[in-house]
């Protein structure tokens, strides 16, 4: 036979603390004393003459100037020239006759 050895299992209040802080913003009424003069109504027959002068301005268009250059199209004929070389077989004969002293046209 053989001897086992179960674990026992047992409950135990656990007790946590935790620390929590907390900002809180009450408003606090606040007062303010102010003396105020009330005026006695007392009532007259008045005559009051007023002398109104009124300034009104008128805002008035302002034109402002400026000269400004416009380029004129103007139409031009264009002359393209075209370099082209052209490579011409001579026969030797003809040169012969040429003078051989000047390698440009004698004057």
């Amino acid at each position: 036979e053989e001897v086992v050895h179960v674990p026992r299992v047992m409950q135990q209040t656990r007790v946590q603390h935790q620390q929590v802080e907390q900002e809180v913003q009450v408003p606090v009424p606040m007062t303010q004393e102010e003396v105020v003069h009330v005026p006695k109504v007392m009532q007259h027959t008045r005559v009051q003459h007023q002398h109104v002068e009124q300034e009104v301005q008128v805002p008035v268009p302002m034109t402002q100037e400026e000269v400004i250059h416009v380029p004129k199209v103007m139409q031009q004929t264009r002359v393209q020239h075209q370099h082209v070389e052209q490579e011409v077989q001579v026969p030797v004969s003809s040169i012969s006759t040429w003078n051989r002293k000047c390698m440009y046209p004698c004057q």
